[in-house]
This record gives structure tokens, sequence and C-alpha cells, in this order.
């Protein structure tokens, strides 16, 4: 995550909450299968990696040298503990050193946040610009959130998890009822539909290579109520579009 001075920084008991490996079973399929068609024998950069399972997964598993990224210098501490060429980094601005190969989003755009959603969104541009032209793919892997209406579902969810008064009513509600309780109230967390990041990705000044459709998750009633269709984990290829 950025440690950069516009964005919205989760503290470190929010930080702790994504300390799992839930979803890297998922993202390392997705990237061994879409990664491998565009890439080269260079390094995998795990931008916003935690505490390094993917990056531990693909060093070990898929054979290929990786190198994580992370703000957060105790996440940094446990994914070296654990074997992974891990460094204390900003998701803004990065240090890039010329060997770079498939640069990787894992479930971390949206976690790039500002005080509004044009600072938010010049926030996760930014973050996948700094890489254009630098490598020679960018895999991301992202939550998908369609909605009945529009794409009103993530533009709702940010709206109110950014919101100091009502992340202070949900976290309330939350301990009586699971379904409304998150891990980013009172910072904000951006979700987008599908066809909201394909155009984000665009605007960063990438193309959409390959797809790879996640599987819809259960959504409960609670947040049926935010317009919620749809709920899963996309995984995207991208390569620069020409200057």
């Amino acid at each position: 995550m950025s440690i950069d001075q516009a964005q919205r920084k989760l503290d470190s008991t929010q930080i702790d909450a994504f300390k799992h490996d839930a979803f890297v079973e998922d993202q390392v399929r997705d990237f061994s299968n879409l990664a491998f068609a565009v890439a080269g024998d260079g390094v995998v950069v795990d931008v916003g990696g935690g505490v390094g399972y993917f990056a531990h997964s693909v060093a070990t598993r898929l054979k290929r040298p990786v190198r994580m990224i992370d703000a957060d210098p105790g996440s940094v501490a446990h994914a070296r503990l654990h074997g992974v060429n891990a460094e204390v980094g900003d998701a803004l601005a990065p240090t890039i050193r010329g060997d770079e190969d498939v640069v990787c989003f894992n479930l971390i755009l949206h976690h790039l946040i500002d005080a509004n959603e044009a600072g938010t969104r010049a926030l996760q541009v930014k973050a996948l610009t700094v890489w254009r032209g630098k490598a020679k793919a960018v895999f991301v892997n992202e939550y998908i959130y369609q909605s009945f209406v529009g794409t009103a579902s993530g533009a709702l969810i940010y709206a109110i998890t950014s919101n100091a008064f009502l992340s202070a009513i949900l976290k309330h509600v939350g301990k009586i009822i699971p379904a409304f309780r998150a891990n980013t109230f009172g910072v904000g967390v951006r979700f987008r539909a599908h066809e909201e990041w394909v155009k984000l990705f665009a605007e960063a000044g990438y193309r959409v290579v390959k797809t790879q459709i996640g599987v819809p998750e259960r959504i409960s009633m609670p947040w049926r109520g935010l317009l919620i269709k749809t709920i899963r984990r996309d995984s995207f290829i991208l390569e620069s579009l020409p200057a």
C-alpha cells in the first residue's frame, strides 16, 4: 500500500485483517494462465504484497524471480522471514530497477483511497501509470462489483466507508449484524464494475490483453440494499498502449 500523503491509510489493526492467504490459489492460477503468454524471464514485482503469500508461491511453485513491495514494515519483515525478496516501498513511487518483467496488483488498487472520487481515481491510475513502458505486462486481480443500476454499488460502498459518521454507525451495527462488518470503515474502499476497471486501465495507458472472469460470490441480503448484482474477482493482463 502507498505511503503517499494524499492517500488515506489503514491503521495497523486494519492492515492485520488482510494478512491471510484466502485468495492466493486463485491469484497464482490466474497469473500462471494469463501472464506467461506475454512474459519473459525478468523479475515478477508484487506491489502491495502484504506478508508475501503470492510472492512466495510464484517463486517456489512457478520458479520465477520475485520482488515484493509493501509500505508496511511489519509485513515486509514477515515476508523476508519466509524467504521472500521483499522491500518497503510506495505503490505510487516504487523503485524501478529495469529488471522488471510482470508487475502484479493483487486486490490492492481498491485500497488506494483519497478524500474524494477524483483523487481516488487519480491514485489508482498513478499506481499503474508509473509502470507503463517499464515492464512487459501488468497483472491485475481485482474485486468486481456489478450493480443492478449502472455502476452504483462501488460508488455507494466508497461513500459509506469513507464517511466518518456513517462508518461509526455501521461499526456498531456490525457488532450485531456480521454482514455490515468492514475493515475499511473511516478510510474507504473503491470497488468498481468490470467495465469501470477496463476504462481506468485505458486511462492509465494500457489495453487489456486477456481476462479471467472469476466465480460469483454469495451476496447476503443486507448487501443487496447497495444494489449489488454480482461480486467476483477478475484477473487481467495489461500491456502498455503506444505513446
